[in-house]
C-alpha cells in the first residue's frame, strides 16, 4: 500500500514538474508578445524601411540590410542578412567554419497582392533576432548558416493591393508598377532569349523587369543552397519542375532531384499545422505537396531558374487561401503558428548531404567552378571561388566525381550520408593537375540550349569575382 501511495505521488511530481518545465518563462513569453504585435497590421514600404533599418542598427552583430537594386518605381529591394557573427569578407577569408556555412535565402511577396509572406518574414526576423542568445536551436541556426531574407520583392505591387481581397481581379496588383507578372519574366529552359528590334537575340538580362535583373544577378552571385519563395491562394509546398516542355497542365515536370525535392517540400507540409490536410482551398493536394507543372505550367518561373542556372534548390510555399487576408481576428497572428516550426526546420535543411573543399592537390590553392556529380543525378554543382561547395542529399551511399578544367577527375565511392547531424557531412577533394575532356560533365548540368550557355558563362564570371567567397 505504501509503494502503491509513493509511486502514485511521484507520478503526480513527475507530472507538475512536466508541466512546469514545458511552460515559457515570462522573457519567452515578452518576445512572443512582441512578435504577434508586430503582425497586428501590414508593414507599407515606409514603416518597413524604417523597421528593418532599426533592426540592423539594434543587432549590428547579428544583421545586415542592403539592398540588391531598385524597383520600377524606384522602391528598394531590402535584404536582410542574418548570422552569427556578421563578418566582412577579409575577415572570413581564412576561417574555413565561415566558409563553409550555406547560404539560404527566402523571399517573399513576388506577387503583389499575395501578402501573407511578407509579414511572416517580417516576424521571422524579429523572431530570429530576439531569440539569438536566449534559444539555443535559434543560436545555432544563426552560427551556422547565412540566412537571407527579402520581405518584398514586388514593393510597388503590395502598396497597389487592396486589403481583404482574397483573390487576383487584374496584374495591376499582381504585377509589378508595370503590371507585369515577376514569376514569368525570368529565363525558361524551353524559350529562346528575347529579341532586340533588330531581330537578334538579346543578353540574358535584355527585356527584363528591374525586379527580375536584380534577382537573377544576387542569384547567380551568392551561391545560395537552399531556398523558398512564398506565395497565396493556396496552401501547399510546390517544388521543381514548374515547366514542362509542351506547357500542358496536369504535366508531371520530373527534376533530377526529385526525390530530394519531395522530401524537403514535405518537410515543410509536414511541420506546418494544418497544410498536410491538403483541404480548405480550392485546390486540395494530398500531403499538402504538389509537383509545380503538374499543378499548372508556368514558363519562366523563378523556381526553376534557381535549379537550372545556379547552385540553388528552391520550391514554391504557398501560405495561405486568401492572398491578402485582413489583419483583422488575428489573421497574421495565426498564420504565423501554422508556418513557424515550419520556417525554423526548413532553414535547418541547409545542413543536408555533404560539404567541402576543392583544392589543388600540389599547391593547396582553391579551385572555383569544379563541377561536384552525385551518380545518379545528372545535376551538378559548382564550387565558389574559394573552393567551397554545398550539395544536398537525401540519405544513402553515394559516389562523388569532381571535375575541373586543367584538373584529373577524381571519384570518391560509397560516401555515407546519414543527415543525422546538425551539419553536412565534411568531403573534401584535392585534385592533380592534368588534362581532361569534361564536356559530359557540363551536358550534365540539365540545360542544353543558348539560354544556359549565356547563364552559365555568366555565373562562372561572378564565381570568380564575387565578393563573398
Amino acid at each position: 500500500m505504501y509503494i502503491n501511495i509513493l509511486s502514485h505521488y511521484t507520478f503526480l511530481l513527475l507530472l507538475y514538474l512536466s508541466f512546469i518545465f514545458c511552460q515559457r518563462s515570462p522573457l519567452q513569453v515578452e518576445k512572443d508578445t512582441a512578435v504577434y504585435q508586430l503582425l497586428n497590421h501590414y508593414h507599407h514600404y515606409a514603416e518597413l524601411n524604417q523597421l528593418l533599418n532599426t533592426w540592423a542598427s539594434n543587432y549590428t552583430k547579428l544583421a545586415q540590410l542592403f539592398s540588391i537594386g531598385q524597383s520600377n518605381g524606384d522602391k528598394e529591394l531590402f535584404v536582410m542578412r542574418l548570422t552569427s557573427p556578421i563578418n566582412t569578407d577579409n575577415e572570413d577569408e581564412h576561417d574555413e567554419f565561415q566558409l563553409l556555412k550555406p547560404k539560404f535565402k527566402w523571399i517573399a511577396n513576388m506577387h503583389g497582392d499575395e501578402t501573407v509572406g511578407r509579414e511572416m518574414m517580417i516576424a521571422l526576423i524579429y523572431y530570429l533576432l530576439l531569440n539569438s542568445k536566449s534559444d539555443s536551436r535559434i543560436n545555432r541556426l544563426l552560427s551556422t548558416t547565412n540566412i537571407y531574407i527579402m520581405p518584398t520583392m514586388n514593393p510597388d505591387g503590395f502598396e497597389k493591393s487592396i486589403e481583404g481581397s482574397c483573390e487576383t481581379k487584374t496584374l495591376e496588383t499582381r504585377g509589378n508598377l508595370l503590371s507585369v507578372d515577376l514569376n514569368r519574366d525570368f529565363p525558361s529552359q524551353y524559350e529562346p532569349l528575347k529579341r532586340m528590334d533588330n531581330g537578334t537575340s538579346g543578353d540574358l538580362f535584355y527585356g527584363r523587369q528591374r525586379e527580375t535583373i536584380a534577382v537573377m544577378k544576387w542569384i547567380l552571385k551568392e551561391n545560395f543552397v537552399l531556398s523558398a519563395n512564398l506565395h497565396g491562394g493556396a496552401v501547399v509546398a510546390s517544388y521543381p519542375y514548374d515547366e514542362t516542355i509542351h506547357h500542358t497542365d496536369n504535366t508531371y515536370g520530373q527534376s533530377p532531384d526529385d526525390s530530394l525535392f519531395r522530401f524537403i517540400a514535405r518537410t515543410y507540409a509536414n511541420k506546418h499545422l494544418t497544410m498536410t490536410k491538403g483541404q480548405g482551398c480550392a485546390s486540395e493536394f494530398p500531403e499538402g505537396i504538389t509537383n509545380g507543372a503538374k499543378w499548372y505550367d508556368v514558363a519562366g518561373g523563378m523556381q526553376d531558374f534557381n535549379y537550372l542556372h545556379s547552385n540553388t534548390f528552391e520550391i514554391t510555399i504557398e501560405l495561405s487561401c486568401c492572398k491578402y487576408p485582413s489583419s483583422n481576428d488575428s489573421n497574421l497572428e495565426k498564420e504565423w503558428d501554422n508556418n513557424k516550426e515550419a520556417l525554423i526546420t526548413y532553414m535547418e535543411l541547409s545542413h543536408l548531404g555533404i560539404k567541402g573543399f576543392i583544392r589543388d592537390a600540389q599547391t593547396r590553392t582553391a579551385i572555383s567552378g569544379a563541377l561536384i556529380q552525385v551518380e545518379g543525378i545528372l545535376h551538378p554543382v559548382r564550387s565558389v571561388r574559394s573552393g567551397a561547395y554545398w550539395r544536398l542529399l537525401l540519405p544513402g551511399l553515394h559516389n562523388i566525381t569532381v571535375t575541373a578544367s586543367g584538373y584529373l577527375p577524381q571519384t570518391t565511392y560509397n560516401v555515407n550520408v546519414t543527415n543525422e547531424k546538425t551539419s553536412a557531412l565534411r568531403l573534401d577533394f584535392d585534385l592533380q593537375p592534368g588534362t581532361q575532356d569534361i564536356s559530359l560533365s557540363r551536358q550534365d548540368i540539365s540545360s542544353r540550349n543558348k539560354i544556359y550557355d549565356a547563364l552559365s558563362n555568366y555565373a562562372r564570371k561572378l564565381m570568380t569575382n564575387s565578393r563573398d567567397e
